[in-house]
């Protein structure tokens, strides 16, 4: 007979082997419960497949701007196709009006829907010019899409493969310049439209302009060395290019403004060098900028030198040249928003006006569009005063987006934003395909996003 104390040890062990096989099959009988839990957990993290497709598909189609119309156009189906399948871009929506840019790209095409009861044109053309903006509604479907998503690796991608593309561009205009190429659908064999690829020289000299921006703002980003010469040596083609090979005015003032901001940037930074250094820096950056400005004003050739002839032509002979006509359509929609200051003519209003203003008249001052080659008073005839407004605050909205996202990418947007503005006062650029849908995606995609999205939420920067 066993002792007592043997025995109880026995039974002791006897207990533990028990629980020790009990934890082994507790741990075998939920390893693959657990492993598949981790799988879920980081694919939930990097997004579901359609949200990875719609975000992939909205960085090409960005890329696909200064390129492809067609490319643009399928490209923003897909996303939009994909954000649908998406249930994170379901669940992101109800924080859409959380972003005082969704509120007012939403209301201002609202508002143009809306006029359309009302209009000057018919229904149909109405309704075809309302379909112009449907850009707009294009701002809160990157918002869900991108709400969330990691900034760092997809603001990256967006900027750089924007660059590459707009590089690539410049390059082909300087080939078909010099003749060493005939390439593009835009491509012509006279002066003005040898150099031509994609685009004619107002989208084309807008972007080279703003290409010379984005590669100085990628400078700052990439470390000293030959990378950072490259992208000097890009935006300094970029110039050259606005201002000698495409000579689009639009493109041209826009340049003349990033240079006046270059300058600025230049002499804050001196400051906190020795004074030689300062007045040395100083002096290059205002004597290679004025060098430039001036002889775009005086050059024999060049559009902005043109500028004052246009105007004479049309004021003394009534010909029809792209600067006094411009002049002509100005004061034709003064005159439509003087009689109707409030909510306007209503969308796609602006040729029918027109042409009872112009009926009697010949020449260059009889000249038609369906836009007067201004934002802002585009906005005005069809929607007034009520639409000029709205369209400030939908700029001033994408201003203050600028403040909640990362360095890069608000220097990035902050410089569009500011060409767009420019551009707006010649042109009706968010009317037009290209600098409209540039700027929309440009601004969707690395406005949005980041993990903070309830700081945005809150108001305060997810940075």
């Amino acid at each position: 007979m066993a002792a007592p104390h043997i025995t109880s040890e026995v039974k002791q062990l006897q207990t533990g082997a028990a629980s020790a096989g009990a934890a082994d099959v507790l741990a075998n009988g939920h390893s693959n419960e657990h492993s598949t839990t981790l799988g879920k957990g980081a694919r939930s993290q990097s997004g579901s497949y359609p949200l990875l497709l719609a975000r992939a598909f909205a960085l090409v189609t960005l890329c696909a701007v200064p390129i492809s119309t067609a490319a643009v156009n399928l490209g923003s189906g897909l996303v939009l196709l994909f954000a649908l399948l998406s249930p994170e871009a379901w669940r992101a929506c109800r924080k859409i009006f959380t972003s005082p840019a969704n509120v007012a790209a939403l209301t201002l095409f609202a508002v143009l829907g809306l006029s359309i009861a009302y209009s000057a044109a018919s229904h149909d053309e109405a309704f075809s010019f309302l379909l112009k903006y449907r850009k707009l509604l294009m701002l809160p479907v990157l918002f869900v899409v991108f709400y969330g998503s990691d900034r760092s690796r997809w603001h990256s991608a967006a900027i750089w493969g924007l660059f590459s593309t707009l590089t690539l561009s410049m390059l082909l205009t300087y080939t078909n310049f010099l003749g060493w190429t005939a390439v593009g659908p835009m491509h012509g064999s006279d002066p003005m439209t040898k150099a031509w690829v994609f685009k004619d020289h107002i989208s084309g000299g807008l972007m080279m302009a703003f290409l010379g921006y984005l590669a100085m703002a990628l400078s700052t980003a990439v470390p000293k060395g030959i990378g950072r010469w490259l992208l000097y040596l890009v935006a300094a083609l970029a110039m050259v290019n606005v201002l000698f090979v495409l000579q689009g005015r639009t493109g041209q003032v826009v340049a003349i403004a990033y240079m006046a901001v270059f300058v600025a940037v230049q002499l804050l930074k001196s400051r906190h060098r020795d004074r030689r250094s300062r007045w040395i820096a100083t002096v290059a950056s205002v004597a290679i900028c004025l060098c430039l400005v001036a002889y775009s004003f005086t050059a024999k050739h060049s559009r902005l030198a043109e500028t004052g002839q246009e105007i004479k032509q049309f004021e003394v002979y009534n010909q029809n040249t792209s600067m006094g006509v411009r002049l002509e359509f100005y004061q034709r929609s003064l005159e439509l928003i003087r009689d109707r200051p409030v909510f306007g003519y209503g969308a796609g209003s602006v040729r029918t006006e027109f042409e009872k203003l112009a009926q009697n008249s010949t020449g260059g001052r009889a000249a038609m569009a369906s836009n007067p080659h201004n934002e802002f008073f585009l906005m005005g005839v069809q929607l007034g005063l009520v639409g000029v407004a709205l369209f400030v605050w939908f700029l001033l909205s994408i201003g203050r987006e600028c403040r909640r996202t990362d360095k890069l990418a608000a220097t990035v947007v902050g410089g569009y934003l500011l060409a767009f503005v420019l551009g707006c006062f010649a042109n009706s650029l968010l009317l037009n395909f290209t600098e409209g849908n540039l700027f929309i995606l440009l601004a969707g995609i690395l406005l949005f996003g980041g993990e903070g999205g309830e700081q945005r939420a809150a108001g305060a920067s997810p940075v």
